[in-house]
């Protein structure tokens, strides 16, 4: 369609508004409610412009484009309006730009210097508004509102929790929660991006620095699988915040709570030094005699006799310097520490291409809870159920979920009555143009993963309900595609029997969890069985373990199974490669060598000191080895597409009735970062609260 804005011709799609029209031919039209990514509003009317032959200047966000159409966006007409329309905006708004955290980064304050008046004519009495408590995220100044409603619309079209609302009219207008509480959502971040105004800050970031003091390095997101693209300011050697980095095809341009405010726990309960556990304490150890000691244990003990575990959060070459040293010395046990019972061999059979959530318009989920282990990706469910009436059901138990779902049981019984087509959603499924099945990592850590696999191919094959190429994983760790891409094998119980030495690379705590559980029934059964658990016992990672299990000290504990400490770098402090759940290659950046007074090294660095059979001697080496595993690792943002092949059934293979668990049951404590986050810990302190009262009010 061919409209022409200030004399400038233009071709646009139908229905496109004059607003992007606009944008089209580079002209930045002003706006305070208008955003891309929520429905129009046009309550602000600061995007007034002036069409030939209309009566009066129109709001550009809500008009659209028609054929001929003639739009003036640089009249006096409008400059006038405009400068009305912003007089009346600062009817109410208090002058205190200098004490604003929004100050030098403001909308309005851009505004007011383009459009604004020298003077004002309003000589009566403010108005003031009481400020809300929307929880230990958001700070709130509600005076400064305008009324855009753009975190009204976020609350209820993308964080799918309608907290948030208009109460009152005209002069008493008043943006609340309608009752006293906080906003429950793992994005009410986001918030804060969006408010045009001071309204809503960050209560972490309050008064901390001003836009330009700071300095802001690329990275991204590896408290989950999602992968998202993030943007880290810091000011002097100290990280301040973390802001989202627009990737409409991965995170769009929001970001989850746990990314965005985790960052004081980069500082906290941080590992400074290696450490070795001796009969009362933590004996401090320097670089050259750890290493040595633990290099002796490596390559005295029997290879047969050595496990090596590797955390699937950790990045692709820190993996793939562990996989060359357990092949080096001759260590078959090797591991991640989960089971990952899922055939490795073509990548499609292990990722979930996010294309497919876009256009499901029937989807069964099968043991996860995206709102938790993969946020970011159960918005693009709640808007296909929102914008296309997209059906969802779910096998299994999900946490209030933010869009309507229809539950069909909770073990994988109720998965095979699915597939046999007992259940009157199988109809919806197979009219559906575009099903989707989603299992998540849950299902990998049960004995009967195998069983769950071939079952699924079975009765797809026969019932030929679902396309099998519809049939995707969820990851909920940030490199848990990585380790299947350099082909780790899962963990199994079996290797940790008869050890003398386990070397543990960043582990989950679940998985530490799982370790002193499994030390005290071999140490119970060993009166009967003379069975003994009792390894040496090596620890490398950033943070100090068990902060947040059942052993509370975190300064020292007898029964702690750990032996040897050697710290590690974080996220921030290295460059690293992870795949997201798509197979996507993405790297983080370092923006700083090392937090101070913190003597901590390189994961790969240490790892490629313990064997002098080992090759890699640089990171250029890590880096030109994991090319030749990962051909496409060079290419960054880039998804690792691979055939699919059939994947071999076996028939008469028994499958549990036991409930599907969930995987993540406090979705701010599941990093050791956010676990030693103050910030996280105030969260998780609230929504636990949150839910007691949730919970006394529904009985």
């Amino acid at each position: 369609m061919k409209v022409y804005i200030n004399n400038i011709e233009v071709e646009v799609a139908p229905n496109t508004t004059v607003l992007e029209a606009c944008s089209v031919v580079g002209i930045d039209v002003p706006r305070f409610c208008y955003h891309q990514e929520l429905s129009v509003a046009g309550n602000c009317r600061m995007c007034l412009v002036e069409i030939e032959k209309a009566p009066k200047p129109v709001a550009a966000c809500a008009m659209p484009v028609s054929p001929n159409m003639k739009v003036f966006t640089d009249t006096p007409l409008v400059k006038k309006a405009r400068e009305g329309v912003l007089e009346f905006l600062l009817l109410n708004h208090p002058l205190d730009c200098p004490i604003c955290d929004q100050g030098g980064e403001c909308d309005l304050q851009e505004q007011v210097m383009v459009y604004g008046s020298d003077r004002s004519r309003f000589y009566e009495v403010k108005r003031s508004v009481e400020d809300k408590n929307c929880g230990p995220l958001i700070k709130t100044i509600m005076t400064r509102c305008i009324h855009c409603t753009r975190c009204v619309r976020f609350a209820a079209e993308v964080a799918g929790v309608p907290d948030l609302g208009t109460t009152n009219r005209g002069q008493d207008t008043e943006i609340g929660t309608f009752i006293e509480k906080t906003i429950q959502t793992e994005l009410s971040g986001n918030l804060v991006d969006l408010c045009p105004v001071g309204a809503l800050t960050s209560k972490p970031y309050a008064f901390n620095a001003r836009p330009w003091e700071i300095r802001s390095v690329e990275s991204i997101d590896v408290f989950d699988g999602v992968g998202s693209n993030i943007r880290v300011d810091f000011k002097e050697a100290e990280i301040i915040r973390v802001l989202p980095r627009a990737n409409q095809e991965i995170n769009k341009e929001w970001i989850t709570d746990k990314v965005r405010f985790s960052y004081d726990g980069l500082k906290q309960q941080r590992l400074t030094q290696p450490l070795q556990k001796s009969a009362t304490t933590w004996e401090p150890l320097i670089w050259a005699d750890a290493i040595q000691q633990l290099s002796e244990k490596l390559n005295t003990s029997n290879p047969n006799k050595i496990g090596i575990v590797v955390g699937n959060s950790v990045d692709s070459e820190t993996a793939l310097s562990a996989k060359h040293l357990a092949s080096a010395l001759n260590i078959s046990k090797f591991s991640t520490d989960r089971m990952l019972n899922v055939d490795a061999d073509f990548s499609n059979a292990y990722s979930l291409a996010v294309n497919k959530i876009n256009e499901t318009d029937c989807c069964l989920l099968v043991g996860t809870d995206p709102r938790l282990e993969a946020s970011l990706l159960n918005l693009r469910l709640q808007q296909n159920n929102r914008r296309k009436n997209a059906k969802i059901f779910s096998i299994g138990g999900l946490s209030q979920a933010t869009f309507p779902i229809t539950y069909l049981g909770s073990t994988l019984k109720d998965f095979v009555n699915f597939l046999e087509g007992k259940h009157p959603v199988c109809v919806d499924f197979k009219k559906a143009k575009s099903p989707l099945i989603i299992y998540g990592t849950s299902l990998l850590d049960r004995v009967d993963t195998s069983q769950f696999q071939s079952t699924l191919l079975q009765f797809n094959d026969s019932v030929k309900m679902i396309p099998q190429n519809s049939i995707n994983l969820l990851h909920s760790d940030a490199n848990q595609v990585g380790h299947l891409n350099l082909g780790i094998p899962g963990f199994s119980p079996e290797l940790l029997k008869d050890l003398d030495v386990l070397y543990l690379i960043q582990p989950s705590t679940a998985f530490l969890n799982y370790l002193n559980d499994y030390k005290l029934q071999i140490s119970e059964a060993s009166l009967i069985s003379n069975a003994e658990f009792n390894p040496f016992v090596v620890y490398q990672g950033h943070h100090f373990p068990f902060m947040n299990s059942h052993l509370k000290n975190c300064e020292f504990e007898r029964n702690i199974i750990v032996d040897l400490l050697l710290p590690g770098k974080t996220f921030v402090e290295k460059e690293g490669t992870f795949f997201n759940t798509e197979n996507r290659c993405q790297k983080t950046s370092q923006i700083f060598k090392s937090v101070s007074n913190i003597q901590n090294r390189e994961d790969w660095q240490i790892l490629q000191c313990l064997s002098e059979k080992t090759k890699l001697r640089s990171s250029a080496a890590v880096s030109h080895m994991l090319s030749a595993y990962v051909p496409n690792s060079a290419n960054v943002n880039q998804v690792v597409n691979c055939s699919l092949e059939p994947i071999t059934v076996f028939k008469g293979l028994k499958l549990y009735s036991t409930p599907l668990k969930p995987l993540i049951n406090d979705f701010y404590l599941t990093h050791p970062i956010s676990q030693a986050s103050t910030i996280m810990g105030k969260c998780s302190s609230a929504k636990r609260k949150w839910s007691h009262n949730y919970l006394v009010s529904s009985n």
